[in-house]
């Protein structure tokens, strides 16, 4: 039997199952942006992968907690943004940790669209560039299946 050792990048110790205070929320938001900005100065075309993947694993963590709606809904008050009733948790964490002047709407419905096809087909996060860039055909061709999926053109 094979076992996985999956270590998420990001330090996720004060999510054991207990409440998650509002500055653990902050904190992780702060750790996400400050990741975007890296990817903002970098030349490099993959520097996305990096950020795309520690939202991921974030949400992933949330989700494996049953708090993803919750806790997503509280990261988008913390930060200025005013939260639906059930907002979807992957465009959450993106909007709570890019300024809204840094992003516009159709980047973050495709940054989201792209994770949550990853998601629905079970994608490790530490495999998450290449299922998008190699075998998915990158992040549009990912969020194009994912809106096909739905049923939408």
């Amino acid at each position: 039997m094979q076992v996985f050792d999956f270590k998420p990048k990001m330090d996720y110790t004060h999510f054991c199952g207990v409440a998650c205070s509002d500055a653990a929320i902050n904190e992780e938001t702060e750790r996400l942006r400050d990741l975007w900005q890296k990817v903002q100065v970098s030349r490099d075309r993959d520097a996305i992968y990096e950020y795309l993947r520690a939202a991921y694993e974030l949400v992933l963590c949330w989700k494996g907690e049953n708090q993803e709606i919750q806790r997503s809904r509280r990261a988008l008050k913390i930060n200025g943004l005013a939260p639906s009733e059930e907002p979807e948790p992957f465009a959450a964490v993106i909007a709570a940790s890019i300024s809204p002047k840094k992003l516009d709407r159709r980047q973050l419905s495709k940054y989201s669209r792209a994770l949550r096809y990853a998601a629905s087909r079970q994608c490790r996060p530490r495999d998450l560039k290449r299922f998008i860039q190699d075998r998915r055909g990158g992040l549009n061709a990912c969020a194009a299946k994912y809106s096909r999926r739905l049923g939408r053109q």
